[in-house]
Parts: structure tokens; C-alpha cells; sequence
């Protein structure tokens, strides 16, 4: 008897195409079914706990990078295998992930039949995590600038850790190309960090 035989999976993504993506994938593994799908973390504790699904996929931009809460549904629901989708790879939030006690990280800039294979790896219960570079941890003066920081400049840091470009950042907080660019020169100099990458390090830490 195939042991994978009547699994289920839910997801929560809130961009339509790639939600549509993923559960194509998703109905392709065997034993699995079509998935359901949740808006948010609350409302998926709530729906695990009535269907018991195998396997919880989330996009970590859909619920806001929320590490802590993540970290409480899976300390609920210790039998759901979970794993996490993100735009871009960053060292930072593979580690938050595993930290939360995700089983899987992907990124939606994957060919489709990585993705698959990532998919089905963590289905049939593997760990499945890219190769990062070692993080290093951000300097006594970085933390604190991390708090000198407006709420604007706050939420183009997290723009910058997901991977947005300038004009994607303009577009994606209604500001204009150049004061995304201001923002950026000034998280720059407070953080005390070289350049993007590094920023985008220590947002992973101490945004998440």
C-alpha cells in the first residue's frame, strides 16, 4: 500500500498566480490530493486543527515575515511537516525558518522542477534547505541603529531583505524612485553596513 495514500497539504500564499503554482505542484506528488488554502496564520492554527493537513506550505511575504508566529503554529501542530516559501533566497530567514522549526525553504525564482523537487523532498519527509553562507553576526552598532530607524525606513529595510530592487521599493510603498534611494543612503549610513547584502543580513535578524 502506497503509505502516502490520502495526504493532504494547505497553503497560504495571497498572489493568485503563484498560489495557483504551488498547488499544481503540490497535486502532482503522490498520495495528494488538490490543497486547501488559508489567508493567514491564525486562520490556518484554526484549520489544522480541524484537518489535520500532511504538509503546510507558506509564503513568508504573505504573513509578513512573522518568524514568532510561525514558530507558534508549528509548536501547535507538531505532526504538520512545514515549509516555507520565499521570493529570493536570504541566509538570514533560511535560518529564522529552521529556527521556527520549518522543515523546508524554497524560493519562487526556482525552475518549476527544483521547486517540485523541494516540494516533494519535504513531502516524503527530508530536510530540504539551500546551501548559505555562514552568517555572521551584525555588529553591537548595527543592532542599535536598527532602532534609530523610522517606520518608513523600517519597512524599505524589509523591502531591501526580500530582495526589491529601487524601483520595486518606490513602487511597492507608493514613494517615489528617489526617496526610495534617500532611504536606502540613510539605512546605509546608521547601519554602518557596505551594501545591500549586508543590510539585507541584518534586516533577516532584527526584523524578523
Amino acid at each position: 500500500m502506497d503509505e502516502t495514500r490520502g495526504r493532504s497539504a494547505m497553503i497560504l500564499e495571497e498572489k493568485p498566480l503563484c498560489r495557483g503554482a504551488i498547488a499544481a505542484v503540490v497535486a502532482g506528488l503522490a498520495g495528494f490530493g488538490e490543497p486547501t488554502f488559508t489567508s493567514s496564520l491564525s486562520e490556518a492554527d484554526a484549520q489544522i486543527g480541524l484537518s489535520a493537513p500532511d504538509l503546510f506550505i507558506v509564503d513568508l511575504f504573505s504573513v509578513e515575515y512573522d518568524f514568532e508566529g510561525l514558530a507558534r503554529l508549528i509548536h501547535h501542530h507538531k505532526s504538520v511537516r512545514v515549509m516555507v516559501i520565499d521570493d529570493r533566497i536570504n541566509p538570514a530567514f533560511v535560518r529564522l525558518a529552521k529556527d521556527a522549526g520549518a522543515v523546508g525553504y524554497a524560493c519562487k525564482n526556482y525552475e518549476i522542477d527544483l521547486l517540485e523537487a523541494a516540494i516533494a523532498a519535504v513531502a516524503g519527509g527530508r530536510l530540504q534547505f539551500p546551501a548559505t553562507p555562514p552568517l555572521t553576526t551584525p555588529t553591537g552598532r548595527s543592532a542599535r541603529s536598527i532602532d534609530r530607524l523610522s517606520p518608513r525606513q523600517l519597512e524599505v529595510l524589509k523591502c531591501i531583505a526580500v530582495g526589491m530592487g529601487n524601483q520595486e521599493i518606490a513602487d511597492t510603498l507608493g514613494i517615489t524612485l528617489g526617496t526610495a534611494k534617500a532611504h536606502i543612503h540613510t539605512i546605509l549610513k546608521l547601519t554602518g553596513t557596505r551594501n545591500r547584502t549586508e543590510v539585507a543580513l541584518i534586516a533577516g535578524r532584527f526584523l524578523a
